[in-house]
């Protein structure tokens, strides 16, 4: 029975969905990462409702460096339908990358009107194991969105070059702009415009398309520029500015060829590829290869080879500004999750040229089981490959067995190992990180970290030291902060801790520790004013509310400290000690404290003989 092409396409959209489910089948009961996923979910107050306290947050803050009001709002869907239990995030992750696989279907469908290339080039973006690391890592959840709506934007685009309906080109650019309220890499749409009218062979000259140019061009640049701002403000720019002008090129040479390795070879992929510490023969090829490359797509330009033309210019405009080359930042030299939009543009024509050329010599059916083979072995790649997203150990230590000799693949598994309580191994690896890299300031900070768990003052404080003298980091002068609040030296741990709000003014904990630190020094008024911004950023933490009552109990203020009280025994009854301060409050207020304080003894708090002799003779020790 032939199928006519509405069926088709119904058909093909049915295998697309059904192929990436079972991709990532093994994904859907994996734990949160230990990279990210607490920052973004875990510890994130902003995500726990959607009043508007915490909606204009999404819009006014950065969240690890990066301007993301979109994905917030998702990250709280999730949070509504299931808290904490991350098979929801990792639900959302996967339902968008289905998504945007059927949306590619479409837009390639669009442009060639092949149904089989459209048909096997979504399969290959769906199902290539280079974008498990957008999928499967729930803090990822922007690259995934991002391309939504960008593809959303370009099939719209396909569209209007197809039916010149006007409404299509004010949809293009309401999906733009979401496309980069999810991730600034989406600045790169407007000139991704230009590959659709290459891949369509249609013409660039109507006035309504330049003024949608212009339109996203000015989004493009407002975007970029909060871009860079949130990387400055949280100091993630130009962390390697140690390379020449020239290093820099072979570094940006060198990933601008890898990348397409990846994609044609996906073998001994890592979530982290640190930068090199010395310069080879390699290095020097693949920029070769890669001016190769461009002179390659200036002769397909001249040629009119339309696809291939087309697929270097969108690979290229989507991949420049993650090379390392006009701005340095992060960690790491390459990321995976880079090619997840970029990645189309050399997967189009790898399908494109092969199938066509088969289907024109009257051997579709070739093409169909040729073609066949490698998504299938695509899908067991990547299925394979989520193994390591199962566990956080299995995480750090693909890292850690890809590149031994990497400070950040050290750090991250004597990290994991603190974080379980094996600070023995911990300390293996985190030394290990200081050894290879002296100037790595996160190394040293987890060092800081592990000697202050285990009690180690000295050497904590010496390692938090050195890690700030390296880098001024956030999370460095915030455990610098307990130790010092720890250590009775509350004026430099309230130094520490207005160090840390500075980057981090959602920090509840250290506005907690602000809070403390006043009330030693006798500040108590403003005290208040600071655990009630600590509350404002986390409202379900009992201590909180418990030194705070504690502080307007201090001021005479008796019946908010009773509300405060109230607040904690109605979020954890066994806290005796909230029972006892509510027993001294109602006292103090003329009322009987004697069934707090029951309650505060029945509950392990030693309540002092002398204030039950005072005020509950009845139950006092005889």
């Amino acid at each position: 029975m032939t199928l006519t092409p509405e069926k088709k396409i119904w058909v093909h959209i049915a295998l697309i969905l059904s192929a990436v489910f079972v991709a990532y089948f093994n994904i859907f009961h994996a734990p949160f990462s230990t990279w990210d996923d607490d920052i973004r979910v875990l510890n994130n107050p902003d995500i726990t409702s959607a009043d508007w306290r915490h909606v204009s947050a999404w819009f006014t803050h950065f969240y690890v460096g990066v301007y993301e009001p979109l994905p917030m709002f998702f990250y709280a869907v999730g949070f509504a339908i299931g808290k904490l239990e991350p098979f929801i995030y990792h639900t959302i992750n996967v339902a968008l990358h289905a998504a945007n696989a059927v949306i590619l279907y479409l837009l390639i469908i669009k442009i060639q009107k092949n149904n089989l290339v459209a048909l096997f080039t979504s399969l290959l973006f769906a199902l290539h194991p280079v974008q498990t690391e957008g999928v499967s890592w729930i803090a990822e959840l922007h690259t995934v969105l991002c391309a939504f709506f960008y593809l959303s934007a370009l099939l719209q685009y396909a569209s209007f070059l197809s039916d010149a309906d006007r409404k299509r080109l004010v949809a293009v650019f309401l999906f733009g702009v979401a496309a980069m309220l999810s991730k600034a890499l989406a600045v790169t749409l407007p000139v991704s415009l230009f590959a659709i009218h290459i891949w369509m062979h249609k013409s660039i000259k109507v006035k309504s398309i330049w003024i949608l140019l212009c339109c996203l061009f000015l989004a493009s640049f407002a975007t970029g520029i909060v871009a860079i701002q949130g990387q400055a403000a949280d100091h993630w720019l130009n962390k390697h500015s140690g390379f020449n002008w020239w290093e820099t090129t072979l570094i940006a040479g060198y990933t601008y060829v890898q990348y397409i390795v990846h994609l044609i070879l996906p073998v001994h992929l890592c979530v982290m590829y640190p930068y090199p510490t010395a310069f080879t023969f390699i290095h020097y090829l693949y920029l070769a290869i890669a001016i190769g490359i461009i002179a390659t797509a200036i002769i397909a330009w001249r040629k009119k080879w339309h696809v291939l033309f087309g697929g270097l210019l969108f690979y290229t405009v989507n991949i420049v500004m993650l090379l390392q080359f006009f701005i340095q930042y992060g960690e790491y030299m390459m990321a995976d999750r880079f090619l997840y939009i970029a990645g189309i543009g050399i997967i189009f024509p790898l399908v494109y040229y092969p199938v066509t050329w088969l289907q024109n010599r009257g051997k579709q059916i070739i093409a169909v089981i040729s073609y066949a083979t490698i998504p299938i072995l695509l899908l067991t790649a990547t299925f394979v490959r989520n193994n390591i997203w199962t566990s956080e150990l299995n995480f750090v230590n693909s890292m850690v067995e890809q590149f031994p000799n990497s400070a950040v693949a050290q750090y991250s598994v004597g990290a994991l190992y603190m974080k379980n309580g094996n600070y023995k191994d911990a300390e293996i690896h985190i030394n290990q990180a200081v050894l290879l890299d002296p100037r790595n300031y996160k190394a040293w900070y987890d060092k800081g970290v592990l000697y202050l768990r285990e009690s180690k003052v000295n050497e904590s404080l010496d390692a938090l030291n050195k890690c700030l003298a390296i880098y001024p980091y956030a999370d460095a002068y915030f455990s610098r902060a307990l130790l010092y609040m720890g250590t009775g030296r509350p004026s430099l741990a309230l130094a520490d801790a207005e160090k840390t709000l500075e980057v981090q003014v959602h920090n509840a904990r250290a506005w907690y520790i602000k809070a403390n630190c006043m009330v030693q020094l006798g500040d108590i008024v403003p005290a208040i004013d600071n655990y009630t911004r600590a509350i404002g950023y986390e409202d379900n933490e009992p201590l909180f509310y418990l030194m705070r009552g504690q502080a307007y109990a201090k001021t005479n203020q008796n019946q908010l400290a009773l509300n405060d009280f109230n607040k904690v025994i109605a979020l954890d009854p066994a806290n005796g000690t909230a029972f006892y301060y509510r027993g001294i409050v109602k006292y103090e207020s003329g009322q009987s404290p004697c069934n707090d304080f029951s309650a505060a003894i029945a509950r392990g708090y030693k309540v002092p003989p002398d204030v039950l002799g005072k005020t509950c003779k009845a139950i006092a020790p005889k």
